[in-house]
């Protein structure tokens, strides 16, 4: 009789155990889950074309809107004045939550001229979220610009600084 007891006993410390490590897991999972999700939403961003090797600014900001969608998806469109006459239209890529505060993000835009596909830009960037997680800063985007017909590529860097729409 002793025995079943201290079996009972033993049974229902084990499954306590079990269901406290469960739950700290599943809580550890939450929290990890809100920090991927913080990026979720639209945000407005001002972007500075700064020179490869010396990081010094290239012309004036400019913004754009980006929007993280739950998933992993961004689309991304620009007032960037360096393509008139061209039309560059939206950006649509991917983003991953790397670490805490830093994600990354890529995405393509076709850049037309009358009509007709001109090139590729491709815009990859990581971005950290800042103390305040409605801003995040990147300090070395690549900038990636394709002739469709071929042809030298084009090659970038910027920064931006972002602010989340509310």
């Amino acid at each position: 009789m002793k025995s079943n007891s201290w079996k009972t006993i033993l049974s229902l410390v084990v499954c306590t155990c079990a269901i406290s490590l469960a739950e700290a897991a599943g809580a550890q999972t939450k929290d990890w889950d809100s920090e991927a999700r913080s990026l979720e939403g639209s945000w407005t961003v001002q972007v500075t074309q700064v020179n490869c090797e010396t990081g010094a600014a290239l012309g004036g900001p400019f913004l754009s809107l980006l929007t993280f969608a739950q998933g992993g998806t961004l689309v991304e469109t620009t007032s960037n004045p360096m393509f008139f006459p061209a039309v560059r239209g939206p950006g649509h890529g991917v983003w991953s939550h790397e670490d805490r505060r830093l994600f990354k993000a890529v995405s393509v835009a076709f850049i037309t001229l009358n009509g007709a596909l001109a090139s590729t830009q491709t815009i990859s960037q990581t971005l950290e979220l800042g103390d305040d997680p409605n801003e995040f800063k990147t300090t070395a985007a690549s900038v990636i610009v394709v002739p469709a017909a071929g042809g030298p590529t084009i090659n970038g860097c910027a920064t931006a600084t972002g602010k989340r729409m509310e």
